[in-house]
């Protein structure tokens, strides 16, 4: 025993030494040298080194001798021996709640509670202070030493606590969040214009648990965390890897909220997301009567979710591309998670009140004006010149609008209707030679329309278009094959000169001075009576013809010289010119061969 004690002391002793030494090499390199160790002499370093390795050595010696001292004392005092399992067992326990064996041998706390019920606190405070002066020494080493081993102890139960969470699969890692927007509100957006540079942008990151965690025995998992609704997770699939490299040109997973849970059906409607036939409130969303279909979902199509499959959403419905088009997750391609309740006060700042959602006052409405704005300063960057707004634009889209929504039929040739842009423009009595159409369905304000419309390269070159100079917007609500939904109607449309060939404009001048040189020829045909009498029909049809086709050539060659577009009558006209030259050709033959 009395070996043992000397041991365990020399290990103390020198473990406190290590630790000034320690603290006194870096108080030398920082405070009086006032450098980093990368620019002291090596020697420092090597010291530092030493005296740690062996400040933790002599700890972790000291311990284990103590622990046999404590082992070997409780020993003594018993009358039946323990078998070594009982021992071993205490050895651990010991070891693991050292700290508290510290304190009592050091303290005594039964003994002092006894003094104070015998002799009173005034007493007790007495001989405290009587101790102190003799044994001031002990004192303080005694509570050094307990606070010490303690700090230690309990950053080895943080450590190995740490070390279980890991393991089981709780500790959060951080996740880099790009900019692209697509979970806007909850976390920002880039202020990158480019989809592809938002994609790059990482605005922050975030803590994510691992998925799925628990602990795994005989393939069943424990105490792991259950997905559930309107938990955000981060999932990776084949279908998800084709639409990033085709946006961002980047093999990454999504971001996104879980909608759906396994035998969930999920329909959306007017704007709305359905799950169970109730409507959903959803305040993370980043607007009112937002959310529309895709190619995996369509507008009032309900769905069943399969078994361990999920269905997720991005927040900015506008801007994600989720399940509704790439379809459901396996819940095997998840791979980290946020549950709901660990939103709370961290990610719902900027969530909204939903309390009018279901109302029809709560439906998005378009500033027309504010978009022409937005557009030309868009144009204004690309040098295109700026639109003005045409109000018989407007009344043609709304036109095109409700036979659209009656046909279902989005196509500008209207190839279910017949309807077309042209005609409906010809019924408000507006022409241009130029003019192009963009629908689009959906409730939008002006800066998500816009930005829904220049994410696609398609849609922002033709909204870019240097040829258009006015534009009508209309917003029409109705039914698609029994779907409530809103279609916003953009008429576009301008004058370009046409800038017709010299040879063609020739050929038309050349054309119509022939007709007049022959026409006073063929009209005196009438005169004679022999000639005319035989042939009435045939006179009468060559010089109908000859000023039919004066009266229409000379307005398009007036036209053509001017440089000035011809209208839709006069164009069908171009087409019939050649078969009555043809067909007053064949009279004139016949006639000339009498």
């Amino acid at each position: 025993m009395k070996i043992l004690t000397s041991v365990r002391n020399i290990f103390l002793w020198l473990w406190l030494f290590c630790i000034v030494a320690v603290f006194g090499d870096i108080f030398i390199v920082v405070y009086v040298r006032k450098e980093l160790f990368t620019y002291t002499p090596n020697y420092f370093s090597i010291l530092l080194c030493i005296f740690f390795l062996v400040g933790c050595l002599s700890f972790v010696l000291m311990i284990l001798v103590s622990v046999l001292l404590e082992i070997i004392k409780s020993e003594k005092n018993k009358i039946k021996k323990q078998n070594i399992f009982i021992k071993i067992i205490r050895f651990f326990v010991i070891l693991a709640l050292f700290p508290i064996f510290s304190f009592i041998n050091f303290f005594h706390p039964k003994e002092l509670v006894i003094k104070i019920k015998k002799s009173g606190l005034k007493s007790f405070f007495k001989e405290v202070r009587k101790r102190l002066l003799f044994d001031i020494f002990s004192f303080s080493m005694g509570l050094i030493v307990v606070f010490v081993l303690s700090a230690i102890w309990f950053s080895g139960y943080f450590i190995a606590g740490m070390m279980t969470l890991e393991v089981l699969g709780f500790n959060p890692r951080s996740v880099p969040i790009s900019g692209t927007g697509s979970m806007f509100p909850t976390f920002p957006k880039s202020i990158e214009k480019d989809i592809k540079k938002q994609s790059k942008d990482i605005i922050g990151n975030y803590d994510f648990t691992p998925y799925p965690n628990g602990l795994f025995l005989f393939n069943k998992r424990y105490f792991g965390y259950k997905l559930g609704r309107n938990d955000i997770v981060t999932a990776y699939n084949k279908k998800i890897s084709e639409i990033s490299k085709k946006l961002y040109k980047t093999n990454s997973g999504v971001v996104k909220r879980i909608i759906g849970l396994p035998g969930d059906s999920v329909e959306i409607r007017n704007g709305l997301v359905y799950i169970n036939g109730k409507a959903l409130f959803e305040p993370y969303t980043a607007k009112p009567h937002s959310t529309f279909g895709e190619v995996f979902l369509n507008e009032c199509k309900k769905i069943k979710i399969p078994e361990n499959k999920y269905f997720l959403m991005g927040d900015n419905r506008k801007g994600s591309g989720d399940s509704r088009e790439f379809g459901w997750v396996d819940e095997k391609d998840i791979d980290s998670v946020i549950p709901f309740k660990k939103q709370k006060g961290i990610l719902d700042k900027n969530y909204r009140d939903t309390a009018k959602d279901l109302n029809n006052s709560s439906k998005i409405n378009l500033n027309k004006q504010e978009y022409l704005k937005l557009l030309n300063e868009k144009r204004k960057e690309t040098g295109a010149q700026l639109l003005k707004y045409q109000p018989l634009l407007e009344k043609s889209a709304y036109k095109r609008g409700e036979v659209i929504l009656k046909y279902n039929d989005f196509s500008f040739e209207a190839t279910k209707s017949a309807y077309t842009m042209a005609k409906a423009m010809s019924e408000v009595n507006y022409w241009n030679p130029s003019y192009g159409e963009a629908p689009t369905q959906g409730y939008f304000d002006a800066d998500e329309l816009l930005e829904n419309q220049f994410e696609y390269a398609d849609s922002k070159k033709f909204l870019l278009n240097n040829v258009y100079q006015e534009v009508g917007i209309s917003e029409i609500e109705g039914e698609i094959n029994g779907c409530p939904t809103q279609i916003i109607i953009q008429h576009f449309a301008g004058y370009v000169p046409p800038n017709y060939k010299k040879e063609t404009v020739e050929s038309w001048r050349i054309a119509l001075n022939q007709l007049k040189g022959i026409q006073s020829g063929w009209t005196g045909l009438k005169n004679n009576t022999s000639l005319y009498n035989d042939n009435k029909n045939d006179v009468d049809r060559i010089n109908e013809i000859i000023n039919t086709r004066i009266a229409n050539i000379e307005p398009i060659v007036t036209r053509m010289e001017a440089n000035q577009w011809l209208n839709k009558q006069q164009n069908n006209y171009t087409y019939q010119d050649e078969n009555l030259a043809q067909e007053q050709e064949q009279i004139a033959n016949k006639l000339n061969s009498k």
